[in-house]
């Protein structure tokens, strides 16, 4: 290869919005999880998830720990983009940006205080139009700041990782809508962190909880342990002979993985995990340092299907499998490669995993006899209606199924069958009306959506990608007389006042 001629150099510092481009697929959840990885990685015995309150708006973030701490050249070097750091073999840190990027991708500004054994108090700022500038905060006040934090845990050690101007909160000026919104948003925190630090918590080596603060009053409102939820706690198992141990055959080595099937119809929250139907977490779940990074899926190996919802497998990260995996910047996916979904594929068919999951789904919908025929429903109904779906009815063959879910429409329609994307949409315009309340559940009004289902449900048979003129025609008389029925509500809820 014949030698460059370089003619001169120049700086060329990244953009600014390589910041929130890192982190682009963080959720709020998913960021904190990502910040509870550095507090465990500091040896944390307590981590506490604050939100700050003025009145009922939440006005910012904290994530406290009591673990080593840091002193001036370590927090400089956590708050340095590109920065090489080096991990302990067990650590959960990965990337070396994912304190910046979780927190940029959420908030306008990160602002982080810490103290480590024999150093003074450190206090240091970046900003997302600038997360290459860290501003240096006076001693004085990263002290006060952690004399202040009143963590209600010993505090001589340990950082506090606060955002500033957060960009993903609910702005609203009803204090009803405000504290709705962050009763759910705390539920759903506490269900991710539960979920992916269920080992961890599970063995009692730390805590991690959540309150709210008063900024005004300096109060501390209740503090909630926030407890595991293990995927694979089932007091029973759904198929004799599970779990059991599968070997993966990898680069000339046998490797394990354990294979579960949960038994049917399950209401545990272990099963039914973020509230969805336990089905749609089938699959594959990694595992790097007991820290859990993909909640199911098949990853390309198989396509899920219903009839595999109960089968869960455990795939613990070595050396020998994460050279064939890549792990997505979120901490929260990964993507295996050619070699590994061979390797899994084969001992997915071979252990018999699938199949008897099958029998399983089949076992319990054969109970009772179902003489009427619909097309299947998906998502958009709790798993409990689901069940009921499938020992009820007969589903149609051949018929793919149908998703259940709000979206906004004309005024005039109350619904709408989408035939391309097999989903029936209800007019989201109406959801507070129909519901009395605000809702982001994806389950929610059972009842309307059942009796709308069964109204419309055989507009989906048959492959056809348009209605018919008489189904057109149908449809058209079912929507003028739903949009009278919310007319004639309106006008009684009108004489009530």
């Amino acid at each position: 290869m014949r030698e460059l001629e370089i003619v001169g150099t120049v700086e060329a510092p990244p953009d600014p919005s390589l910041a929130s481009s890192i982190g682009l697929h963080h959720t709020l959840a998913t960021a904190l999880a990502d910040l509870i990885d550095n507090s465990i990685d500091a040896r944390a015995r307590h981590i506490l998830v604050r939100f700050l309150q003025r009145g009922t708006s939440v006005t910012g973030v904290r994530v406290i720990d009591d673990g080593v701490g840091m002193d001036s050249e370590t927090i400089d070097g956590a708050m340095t983009f590109g920065r090489r750091r080096e991990y302990e073999p067990r650590a959960l840190g990965y990337f070396g940006v994912g304190m910046k990027a979780a927190s940029l991708s959420q908030a306008s500004t990160l602002v982080v205080w810490s103290r480590a054994e024999s150093s003074s108090a450190q206090g240091r700022r970046i900003d997302r139009d600038a997360p290459h500038r860290v501003s240096t905060i006076s001693t004085e006040q990263a002290e006060l700041e952690l004399a202040r934090a009143y963590p209600r845990f010993p505090f001589d050690t340990g950082t506090i990782v606060e955002w500033q101007g957060i960009t993903t909160f609910l702005r609203s000026s009803d204090a009803d809508e405000q504290t709705s919104w962050l009763e759910q948003t705390k539920q759903e925190i506490a269900d991710h962190i539960g979920i992916v630090f269920h080992r961890l918590l599970s063995r009692g080596e730390m805590s991690i909880s959540l309150d709210t603060f008063d900024v005004e009053g300096l109060g501390a409102g209740f503090r909630t342990p926030i407890d595991p939820i293990d995927p694979f706690a089932t007091p029973r198992t759904g198929a004799a002979g599970y779990p059991r141990t599968l070997p993966v055959e990898l680069d000339g080595v046998t490797l394990a993985v354990t294979a579960h099937i949960w038994p049917a119809r399950s209401s545990l929250p272990q099963f039914r995990l973020y509230g969805a139907p336990g089905r749609d977490h089938q699959g594959l779940y990694f595992y790097r340092s007991d820290r859990l990074l993909q909640t199911g899926g098949w990853n390309g190996i198989v396509l899920p299907r219903p009839d595999y919802g109960l089968a869960r497998v455990i795939v613990d990260l070595d050396p020998a499998v994460s050279q064939h995996l890549a792990i997505n910047p979120e901490k929260a996916g990964v993507t295996v490669d050619a070699t590994l979904t061979a390797a899994l594929e084969s001992a997915l068919a071979s252990g018999g995993l699938l199949s008897a999951a099958e029998v399983a789904v089949r076992s319990a919908r054969s109970r009772q006899s179902r003489p009427v025929e619909i097309v299947e429903p998906n998502k958009g109904l709790p798993e409990d209606l689901l069940d009921a779906f499938a020992d009820s009815f007969e589903f149609s063959e051949f018929q793919d199924q149908v998703d259940i879910g709000w979206r906004a429409l004309s005024r005039d329609k109350f619904f709408e069958v989408d035939l391309k994307c097999r989903t029936l949409w209800i007019n989201a315009r109406f959801r507070r009306e129909l519901l009395g309340h605000r809702s982001y559940n994806s389950t929610d009004a059972p009842v309307l959506k059942t009796l709308l289902y069964l109204l419309v449900h055989q507009m989906f048979q048959g492959a056809r990608d348009s209605h018919s003129s008489k189904q057109a025609e149908q449809m058209q008389v079912w929507q003028d007389v739903l949009i009278a029925a919310l007319s004639a509500r309106r006008l009684q809820e009108k004489d009530k006042l």
